[in-house]
């Protein structure tokens, strides 16, 4: 495998996560919670959104990669400790898309008020709250230690960390509101990772050791 296979790949990966992310958003259920009634009346509209999901999350593992080559040659820690970070993260956060399929089940298969006691009962599960839920978290921290430390080292502008932040803030500080307007921070994303993305085109990487 070329070096230059793996930076195409990984820029790909770069922008294709979110634009798969803005995407999923858009096609996502109004509000802010699994309603069964919501689910129930647009079955094909929450499995393409959980599906649109998945595919940006497992478009992360190759922009880490990417993402911590091109920090690796100035802080060869920080590019490891963030592409490990990212790497858990990521695999963590790809279980949660499958409550998305179980809620559209119970939503279809039990009475309204049953679906929402098995939900909340199960999103109180230490299990899933502490092995799959918070440790889905650790993508937003992989992330930031990547896109901080390249700004820390100058090879990328301040900008894109700011950006990515405000990307990962959005859908939060809007909980509730349309899913277009939910999608905008997913816009800034793809503005900064874009941006680092014509960076690793640009530049010739090791991968991490």
């Amino acid at each position: 495998m070329t070096d230059n296979y793996r930076r195409v790949v990984a820029a790909g990966a770069l922008v294709a996560w979110p634009v798969l992310l803005f995407a999923a958003f858009l096609t996502s259920p109004p509000g802010d919670e699994h309603d069964p009634a919501v689910f129930a009346s647009m079955p094909g509209q929450v499995q393409v959104s959980g599906l649109l999901f998945l595919y940006a999350t497992l478009a992360m593992i190759p922009a880490f990669f990417g993402l911590a080559a091109l920090l690796y040659p100035k802080a060869r820690g920080l590019a490891n400790t963030g592409l490990t970070l990212g790497l858990f993260g990521t695999a963590a956060a790809c279980t949660l898309f499958t409550t998305d399929f179980y809620d559209l089940a119970l939503a279809q298969t039990v009475p309204a008020e049953t679906a929402k006691q098995v939900t909340a009962v199960a999103n109180e599960l230490p299990g899933f709250l502490f092995g799959m839920l918070f440790p889905g978290f650790l993508t937003h921290v992989g992330t930031l230690v990547l896109l901080v430390g390249l700004a820390v080292k100058k090879v990328a502008p301040w900008w894109v960390p700011a950006a990515v932040v405000a990307g990962i803030a959005v859908p939060f500080a809007v909980a509730g509101s349309s899913p277009a307007v939910q999608s905008i921070g997913s816009l800034l994303e793809l503005a900064a990772l874009g941006w680092v993305a014509r960076e690793l085109l640009r530049t010739p990487t090791r991968a991490p050791a």
